[in-house]
């Protein structure tokens, strides 16, 4: 009996000793230690990539920026600045358990010294396979969609983004840094930071409040981090940040503003990091120069203060002023000390990448994974050996080698947004009586590329698009989207958002038109530029609440009327003075109706206002404004879900400032990557607007080759259309919308 005892006993032991293996194997035992679910993944590889003018667009007598010495090679950098860009990559190697994504992921930035600009955004980069030590300005990876935008105040602790949508999977995780200034550059901390607060991802399995915290818990002393946030959630911090200095949300402001304390002033140094016990770390492959960095941080010399950062002067004006003085404007070689250099050791990759696109979300708050895979290019479009022209100021970092692994091309996704790069396209012949097919073959032979989309202007009663723009999108050789503008003639905004019999039948005949001849997608927008004609006076029927319902009663009935190609885009004039007006919000006519938010931008070649570079143009500030943010900052903040259009821009020449055509256009190609949100830019070309203004990017030898170059860079490289969708494919239409009826203000 006693040895029947024991052999049950042995038979129990056994059996649970079994199921300890087989649990222990399951939550990961290896290597004697059972591995936790990873809650701090420090950066694997980060690399700030620079692209500077070799002079100032204003100061051409100042000296280029030089390289970074080797004591700044902790930072990571992001902003514009004189004609130049600087935009900072990191890669994150995770190993998440099988099928079990985390429940929250943050990835934290800390501020390295300075001012933050006033929005910093960070991007999805499709394409992992680039090692820092061969990124280049020329060989830059090209950014998806973006993760989100946060909006500092000036001085915060860290920034961080809410990228839990991304990580899905484990694989390398790619992203990009940007900050749309045209003035100012932001500094972080490096994966070599002499502080040790490299970039960081946290990962946080269970979510919710701490059962004794506050919601309105303000950050004690200097430690404020961006944003604060608008929910009521605890965050698991980066090892560097002091758990004191935990985040409880505190609720927004209605108009959007973060409730938060200050951190307009420049604070005390941060404490060293503590290490927090118990917490699981994902260490990266080991840095060389880790080892031997000291402990103190470093301030970078020659970064221009924040107190000497041009900002705008000049009051909008229709013509422009009188140039101001070089000295007004700090010499870019300050820039000198702003390390680009990589900051991180090459280890051998993974054999898979994570899908990682997301759709934008200012909060952080990222939307639904787009597939980042993609298919080759078509002929015709430039091929990826294009790059652009030498920079003076390119970094030491080699060229990647012809052998390794090449970056896809992209493609166009839902709604025509391209999944990275952007769509690059032209409205020909403006303002002249030339055939616009005949215009389009000129530029695009002059430019020696095709262009990805074609604007077209309809007015009244025209039917479109019109046979000669079916053939231009169909071009075998080269097939375009086409930019669709149409502006209502015989009604009011309000005659037509309250069902206007004329103009009911004027859309359902241009519905039955649409339908019959030109089933692909295509952009529409109804009155671009409204702001020139909102009329304050109600009785007009010309309000910007009437316009937002003339434009959701168009979209509306041409869907109803099985229109389903359509991509609807709201298109703003973008001019200071109408942005500041008590009424610009009301022109919006809603997210259910509005796929694309466009805007139309113009540079001067003749100094004053809207002389500078492409960031200047892109988020425009005004003095006699000063709490007009620039339009692009503003849309990131207001439609964070939307892809942005520039549906028009171009640059105005001078006959006495020629060379500044070529330097202007050399700018945008160093800067459109501080722009994540645009996905498609259309020039507008025309030897005279109204004001007799010329933006032909033929007006010099030096600006059509530079412009030449600016079609050639990886970025306007995308994917043609997709195939026409048979007419089974195409989603059921809605129910026809009903007369809307606008009532005056108080009405």
């Amino acid at each position: 009996m006693v040895r029947s005892g024991h052999g049950r006993r042995s038979a129990r032991v056994a059996l649970l000793a079994a199921a300890a293996v087989t649990a222990a194997t399951t939550i990961g035992l290896l290597g004697g230690r059972v591995s936790d679910r990873p809650r701090i993944v420090p950066v694997a590889e980060d690399v700030a990539v620079r692209d500077f003018a070799p002079a100032s667009l204003d100061t051409p007598e100042s000296p280029a920026p030089t390289a970074a010495p080797a004591e700044s090679v902790d930072l990571l950098a992001a902003g514009g600045w004189a004609g130049g860009a600087a935009v900072s990559y990191l890669k994150f190697r995770v190993d998440l358990p099988a099928g079990a994504p985390p429940a929250h992921a943050e990835l934290w930035l800390a501020r390295h010294s300075g001012r933050l600009p006033g929005i910093v955004e960070l991007s999805v980069v499709p394409w992992a396979d680039w090692r820092a030590g061969q990124v280049t300005a020329g060989s830059a990876p090209r950014l998806g969609q973006v993760v989100g935008s946060v909006f500092p105040t000036g001085f915060e602790t860290a920034v961080h983004f809410d990228v839990t949508s991304v990580l899905r999977d484990s694989g390398e995780y790619a992203f990009a840094v940007t900050a749309p200034t045209s003035d100012a550059i932001g500094l972080f901390d490096a994966q070599e930071s002499r502080a040790k607060r490299p970039p960081t991802l946290t990962l946080q399995w269970n979510t919710g409040p701490r059962p004794s915290a506050s919601p309105l818990n303000r950050l004690p002393g200097s430690m404020i981090v961006a944003p604060p946030s608008t929910a009521l959630r605890y965050l698991q911090l980066p090892g560097w940040l002091p758990e004191e200095a935990a985040p409880y949300w505190a609720p927004s402001t209605d108009d959007g503003a973060y409730a938060t304390a200050s951190a307009t002033e420049e604070p005390s140094p941060p404490p060293p990091p503590l290490p927090t016990p118990g917490d699981p770390v994902a260490t990266p492959a080991p840095s060389p120069s880790d080892s031997a960095a000291p402990s103190s941080e470093p301030t970078p010399s020659g970064m221009p203060s924040p107190s000497v950062l041009p900002s705008p002067t000049d009051s909008p004006a229709p013509l422009p002023s009188n140039s101001p003085s070089a000295s007004d404007r700090p010499s870019p070689s300050g820039l000198a000390s702003v390390s680009v250099s990589p900051s991180a050791s090459v280890a051998p990759s993974p054999s898979r990448s994570p899908s990682a696109s997301v759709s934008p979300n200012a909060s952080g708050s990222p939307g639904a994974p787009v597939s980042p895979s993609v298919s080759p290019s078509a002929s015709g479009l430039p091929s990826a050996s294009a790059s652009p022209s030498a920079s003076a100021s390119q970094g030491p970092s080699p060229s990647p080698s012809s052998s390794g692994p090449s970056e896809p091309d992209c493609r166009l996704g839902d709604r025509g947004v391209p999944e990275c790069g952007v769509l690059w396209g032209v409205a020909p012949g403006a303002h002249t009586s030339v055939n616009r097919a005949s215009a389009l073959r000129t530029f695009e032979n002059l430019t020696q590329r095709p262009q990805a989309v074609y604007h077209a202007y309809h007015r009244g009663d025209q039917m479109f698009p019109t046979a000669e723009e079916i053939g231009v999108a169909r071009d075998p050789r080269s097939p375009r989207m086409l930019m669709l503008n149409w502006k209502p003639l015989n009604a009011t905004w309000r005659e037509i958002a309250n069902g206007d019999p004329w103009s009911d039948d004027y859309l359902d005949r241009l519905a039955a038109h649409i339908k019959a001849t030109f089933p692909e997608q295509f952009f529409f927008t109804m009155h671009h530029e409204p702001e020139d004609d909102v009329r304050a006076n109600p009785l007009l029927g010309m309000t910007a609440r009437d316009y937002a319902a003339a434009f959701r009663y168009v979209v509306q009935r041409l869907r109803a009327d099985g229109v389903t190609n359509l991509i609807s885009v709201v298109c703003f004039m973008a001019y200071i003075p109408w942005n500041t007006k008590s009424w610009f919000p009301d022109l919006y006519p809603g997210d259910d109706v509005v796929d694309w938010v466009a805007w139309d931008a113009y540079a001067y070649s003749d100094p004053g206002y809207g002389y500078g570079d492409f960031a200047e143009m892109m988020n425009r500030r005004s003095s006699g404004h000063p709490d007009w943010p620039g339009f692009y900052t503003w849309a990131a903040k207001r439609f964070p879900k939307k892809p942005l259009m520039v549906a028009e821009w171009g640059l105005w020449y001078s006959a006495f400032n020629r060379g500044h055509q070529a330097d202007f256009f050399r700018s945008v190609g160093r800067q459109i990557d501080l722009f994540p949100r645009v996905k498609a830019l259309i020039y507008f070309e025309t030897p005279s607007n109204q004001a007799g203004r010329d933006s032909r990017v033929h007006a010099t030898a030096d600006g059509l080759a530079a412009y030449r170059d600016l079609g050639k860079l990886p970025v306007f490289r995308v994917e043609p259309p997709p195939e026409v969708r048979s007419a089974d494919q195409r989603p059921k239409a809605p129910s026809p919308p009903s007369p809307t009826a606008v009532k005056p203000p108080g009405g």
